[in-house]
């Protein structure tokens, strides 16, 4: 693999990090009950990867039955855990939730060691370093997560509502590192990132639209236009995040971009200092060090390639 490949799938997996870290900001930002935002986000999702597929592909992508089933039950696994992602921002906030989420980082890596052979501990530096770095990402998720919010400081969190969002998050770190299966298989048989991140988007609406259909109903009150847009918007950035991490498996292979990707600097920084949901003077120590180990993680992953 050349220096310049390797750069390439690295600037992509920075990218996905941005992205993915930032795409459930609009969830705070919405008034739309779980159901209406997961259809909304789902039709934000469905145009933003048909768009992306079609325009990064160069027309419209062509698999065969197999490959389409694959790639649309990864869109489907994909949903379920949106949905428990989701439901943890609602209930714990971005900053704790998306640390809990990214622990599928070492998960991603253990797929890409055993499963598709990508690291030898014949070659013991880059094995170790890989190995290492998404333990840091881990680890620092594992810190940041200890980090109360301020609702929670408050007592305005309730403990039931803290276990519900901490399990949810949790599902869904499981199922987005579960997707990375069939992906690595499909692309085995010749598929791009473009054509499954098509076909994906396909099976993840499919999936939101089903979940939205066994949510309840919840009556909301002065739902406007701009929360939808907001919904879609979600969908949208996560389009533009799976296409980037895609190329980034693709070019460097899912044990180093899986754990690159779910790094929580980004997002834990944004729900910090821009939505201020934690305290930062109470919880200096654990931030600094859960944000300095993030970045130990980018660095040895780095390395990995080497």
């Amino acid at each position: 693999m050349s220096f310049l490949h390797q750069t390439i799938g690295f600037s992509f997996a920075l990218m996905a990090m941005t992205l993915y870290g930032l795409y459930m900001v609009p969830r705070k930002q919405s008034k739309l009950s779980q159901k209406a935002y997961t259809f909304w986000m789902g039709c934000g999702l469905l145009a933003g990867t048909s768009i992306i597929g079609i325009a990064t592909g160069r027309g419209l992508p062509r698999s065969t039955a197999a490959q389409y089933a694959l790639m649309v039950a990864s869109g489907i696994v994909w949903a379920t855990g949106t949905l428990a992602y989701c439901s943890a921002v609602k209930s714990i906030g971005l900053s704790r939730s998306t640390p809990i989420k990214n622990t599928s980082a070492i998960l991603g890596t253990f797929f890409g060691i055993i499963l598709f052979h990508e690291f030898s501990f014949q070659r013991i530096f880059p094995t170790v370093m890989v190995i290492l770095g998404s333990v840091a990402v881990v680890v620092s998720a594992a810190v940041l997560a200890r980090v109360e919010s301020i609702d929670e400081a408050e007592g305005s969190l309730e403990r039931l509502n803290l276990l519900k969002g901490v399990l949810a998050a949790v599902w869904a770190a499981i199922a987005y590192s579960a997707y990375t299966i069939p992906m690595k298989i499909v692309y085995a048989s010749g598929v791009t990132p473009s054509e499954f991140l098509f076909f994906m988007g396909q099976g993840c609406f499919i999936g939101m639209m089903m979940l939205t259909l066994l949510m309840k109903t919840a009556t909301t009150n002065s739902i406007t236009w701009r929360d939808r847009r907001m919904a879609m918007l979600s969908g949208v950035m996560w389009a533009g995040g799976s296409l980037c991490a895609n190329m980034a498996i693709e070019k460097i292979g899912v044990a180093v971009a899986w754990p690159l990707t779910k790094n929580t600097v980004i997002a834990v920084l944004y729900g910090v200092f821009i939505l201020k949901e934690v305290d930062t003077h109470k919880h200096r120590k654990s931030l600094s060090l859960g944000l300095i180990l993030s970045v130990i993680g980018v660095v040895l992953l780095a390395l990995a390639m080497r």
